[in-house]
């Protein structure tokens, strides 16, 4: 099946074209309104995933590269924070992995082997601390190589929305070196502004990392662009909703 990304008649997208025994996706506004507590607009996904009863696990963003692994079976209708950090993983079944964001980039993975998978927030300060390769590495770790995962990064800000200052650029070089940094990441602005592409950063971190370009989706929604979709804190400042993105394995 063509990896792509659907829209439903509900307000949530879903990946589809994953191994058939993981199921995942993502908010619009429709289905998670501004202003939704996280624990809510997490059980609304898990319901328009059609897991009602699945444990939800989150974690409290800190924009770091810190990950939290869930061990053990999950415990239905569990809804709660798992400490801080900004990348789940599990290999467990009927336990739902969500983060939550409003520009930065959602990351799912997925190992249809050994049923292990992730759940990312990448932001420009997660790109600059690699939370994508440090996901990577722990998942290696387990006996997950890189080339055996799907990979799906969600809505996030695109290029021509996202103007940053040079300490973001320095920041970005410093943590891609020796040319791993993709030339058309970072596009020059006005005065010492310039664009930067925060998705094509972490697509970059997955292809470094031994994920097959084929087992990449990567779709152009851009959540400063789209509001009738998409809350946007570029856009919207700190009023902005929160899109949640998870993913989960059937038993």
């Amino acid at each position: 099946m063509t990896l792509r990304a659907t829209l439903r008649p509900e307000g949530h997208f879903v990946f589809d074209g994953l191994p058939p025994q993981f199921v995942a996706g993502f908010s619009t506004r429709k289905l998670v309104p501004d202003g939704m507590s996280g624990a809510a607009a997490s059980a609304r996904l898990a319901s328009a995933l059609g897991f009602e009863n699945a444990e939800i696990a989150r974690v409290f963003q800190v924009h770091g590269n810190a990950i939290t692994e869930l061990q053990g079976p999950a415990i239905p209708g569990r809804n709660e924070l798992n400490g801080q950090a900004d990348a789940l993983v599990t290999s467990e079944p009927e336990r739902l992995l969500v983060v939550s964001t409003a520009d930065c980039v959602p990351v799912l993975l997925a190992d249809p082997d050994s049923g292990w998978m992730a759940a990312i927030h990448a932001g420009w300060r997660g790109a600059a601390k690699r939370i994508v390769t440090a996901t990577l590495a722990l998942l290696a770790e387990r006996g997950c190589p890189a080339g055996r995962l799907f990979a799906f990064i969600g809505p996030s800000i695109s290029q021509p929305a996202y103007e940053v200052g040079p300490e973001v650029v320095s920041a970005i070089r410093d943590a891609f070196p020796d040319g791993t940094c993709p030339g058309s990441a970072i596009q020059a602005g006005s005065g010492d502004r310039s664009y930067l592409d925060v998705a094509l950063l972490t697509e970059s971190e997955l292809l470094q990392g031994g994920v097959a370009a084929s087992r990449i989706l990567r779709p152009p929604l851009c959540t400063a662009s789209g509001p009738e979709l998409f809350p946007s804190y570029r856009r919207d400042g700190p009023r902005a909703g929160r899109i949640v993105t998870g993913i989960i394995r059937k038993r």
